[in-house]
């Protein structure tokens, strides 16, 4: 035996498709490589007992437990590039109890524009919490957002945030003709904009510190750099920080975003995009019900005037956005555990930011005066179940090693999220993904007006009431109704 095959690390290679194959070939083709192909996995019951640059398909994934018994397997590399999460969580799950590292082939997406070409060993990444959740995003798309982005002025609200963040980075790779990216936040810009120089140096930025709420601020970015299109990312989004400061939830979230769009009205911007969230729907809480009530802010603008095409994107959790779940487990992982998870059946609605970002350009370009998109978030997820795929994922066994903990549910926080309202009717649009509904026509905009008007005065001093602050929001959120958890 040669010295090399010591070291070997025996593979099992899931996907005999040809993203696996060409995986394949080039681990053979690669000398002083570690990595021993011992076997295919694959739930194609034709391919079976077949081989592959002469590696055998083994088993199905429900049988992957007994291969890598049987073959001695230390790590699985999974070669599966148009899979979602679904699939990704049940081999790590199927591998509960054994101790292996988990590599991936990565989406072709996730270099824009770029190609594999043959080499393509040297892609091969470690399993990341975000490979649990979400889907593609296409090449083709990324070539229809770029031709529809390169001769647009772009301001990014929020663009160190999330969401912001990766519009910013998207807008920048799409080859948008100027970039303004405004923020208050001095450290995150600060970030961003050595990314976003290092993406591409070449490009014209402006980086902005402000807050949305300052109004001459905007006006005198918006008339100096006169942006076609604006992003409006910026909000106040943590549920329990939200409870314990409405005031500062409503100027920011509310006035914040009406601020921003009658500053693009004034300007001549073209089409302004709300991103907003499905906690807007039948909000039991108080981020949720100023989401609403800033859509609601953006389809009174939308009828008020015909300068600017307003329209508004609502979708739920991204994965690894600033205080997400993900990255939170990640921590307690490290500490040890437990985990802790608010009730064992909540679940969630999961999606990619860069799957989320991409889809908010899609509907940037097809939105019309007043739409309010609802995006498809795939499929709902137990918390539970992805804590405990998180624990696999890291080499551990759960409850064994790591434990997860039911602490309750938390003030103002649902079991499970919902993408529409009652009265809303939603209609498939000509893009995967993209479902399309009509802004809030049932409701009396003077009244909403007026009463948003009284929620000014309420929040005016600084040391509302936040009783007072809760009435009033009814008063323009009907649907919000206080979660009864403690």
């Amino acid at each position: 035996m040669e010295i090399s095959s010591i070291d070997s690390v025996k593979v099992l290679i899931v996907g005999a498709g040809k993203a696996g194959q060409l995986l394949c070939k080039s681990i053979l083709n690669t000398k002083n490589t570690s990595f021993e192909v011992v076997g295919f996995i694959d739930d194609n019951p034709e391919i079976l007992g077949k081989s592959f640059e002469n590696i055998e398909v083994v088993s199905t994934i429900n049988n992957i437990k007994k291969a890598v018994a049987e073959k001695g397997v230390e790590e699985i590399i999974i070669a599966l590039p148009s899979e979602r999460g679904e699939v990704i969580r049940r081999i790590i799950n199927t591998l509960e109890g054994q101790r292996l590292t988990y590599k991936i082939l990565p989406r072709d997406s996730e270099v824009l524009f770029q190609d594999f070409g043959t080499d393509y060993l040297k892609h091969i990444r470690k399993v990341k919490p975000e490979d649990l959740l979400g889907g593609v995003i296409l090449k083709s798309d990324q070539k229809f957002l770029a031709n529809h982005t390169k001769d647009e002025v772009i301001m990014i609200t929020g663009a160190a945030g999330s969401i912001g963040s990766e519009l910013s980075r998207q807008v920048v790779i799409y080859g948008a003709k100027k970039v303004v990216f405004y923020d208050w936040w001095e450290n995150g810009m600060f970030d961003l904009r050595n990314e976003i120089l290092e993406i591409n140096p070449e490009g014209d930025y402006e980086f902005v510190i402000g807050d949305m709420k300052d109004r001459k601020r905007l006006d005198g970015i918006m008339d100096k750099f006169k942006p076609t299109s604006v992003f409006h990312a910026g909000a106040y989004k943590h549920v329990p920080l939200m409870e314990a400061n409405p005031s500062e939830a409503v100027k920011n979230n509310i006035f914040g975003t009406k601020s921003v769009a009658e500053s693009a009205i004034r300007h001549g911007v073209k089409k302004f995009v709300l991103v907003s969230s499905d906690k807007a729907v039948n909000p039991t809480n108080i981020m949720g019900a100023t989401k609403r009530a800033a859509e609601k802010v953006v389809n009174v603008l939308a009828e008020s005037q015909s300068t600017t095409t307003f329209c508004a994107v609502r979708f739920g959790n991204v994965v690894n956005s600033n205080g997400s779940v993900i990255p939170f487990f990640e921590r307690q992982i490290e500490k040890g555990g437990p985990l802790t998870v608010t009730h064992k059946e909540v679940t969630r609605f999961f999606m990619t930011i860069p799957e989320a970002c991409t889809l908010i350009l899609k509907a940037w370009i097809m939105g019309d005066n007043n739409d309010l998109f609802v995006l498809d978030m795939g499929e709902s997820i137990k918390i539970f179940d992805l804590a405990k795929t998180l624990i696999i994922l890291n080499g551990y066994l759960p409850e064994d090693e790591i434990k997860i903990k039911i602490v309750g549910l938390r003030p103002g926080e649902k079991l499970y999220e919902e993408v529409l309202v009652g009265e809303e009717e939603t209609n498939a649009t000509t893009v995967d993904k993209i479902f399309k509904t009509k802004n809030y026509m049932n409701y009396d905009k003077l009244e909403f007006m007026h009463n948003l008007d009284l929620l000014k005065e309420e929040i005016k001093d600084g040391l509302s009431d936040t009783t007072k602050i809760k009435v009033k929001l009814k008063n323009i959120v009907p649907t919000y109704k206080e979660s009864e958890v403690i």
